[in-house]
């Protein structure tokens, strides 16, 4: 299984090295992303909700405007450079497609005494290989950004309810 995946990371060369460190950091972002996200979520649905004429109006809607910009825009901040790099895992197997490419039509020119047969098939693998893991890297986190945007977007409007029932029990 090691010599596999050793044999797989050679034939990929340094491109799939590339895609690898792309994919570990968007998954890493990703998953911290969406563990703070989950806090977010915890912290507004577990809302202590005194009415705002107890604290005052300004005061309520103070609190509820620094927790947005503090917690919530922290994750809303993070949601495009995840899009970026989910974007840019294909592109960078487009590349190895286009390294690989040029690899086999190189030994297609070639007139040497070694196989020609050899350095295509080389060719073929790396594009191949890039390819498939541009595309493995990019469509689950493709979903999974998909997912944190809906989370986001449900963590917001639970906020402003919050905010609006805080309001409205204070009259």
């Amino acid at each position: 299984m090691i010599s596999e995946l050793q044999h797989v990371l050679h034939q990929g060369g340094p491109i799939l090295w590339a895609l690898l460190l792309l994919g570990v950091g968007l998954y890493a972002i990703l998953a911290s992303t969406w563990l703070g996200l989950s806090k977010v979520k915890k912290e507004v649905a577990g809302e202590d909700l005194q009415p705002a004429t107890e604290r005052g109006r300004r005061s309520v809607e103070g609190e509820f405007v620094t927790y947005e910009l503090d917690r919530l825009a922290w994750v809303q901040r993070r949601l495009p450079f995840i899009g970026v790099l989910a974007g840019a895992a294909p592109l960078a197997g487009l590349l190895g497609t286009v390294s690989g490419m040029l690899v086999t039509f190189s030994g297609l020119a070639t007139r040497s005494t070694a196989k020609p047969i050899d350095k295509i098939s080389v060719g073929i693998a790396e594009a191949l290989i890039t390819t498939q893991a541009g595309l493995l890297i990019a469509i689950p986190a493709a979903f999974l950004l998909a997912l944190l945007r809906r989370q986001t977007a449900s963590a917001y409007a639970t906020l402003q309810q919050n905010l609006h029932r805080s309001l409205i029990t204070g009259h």
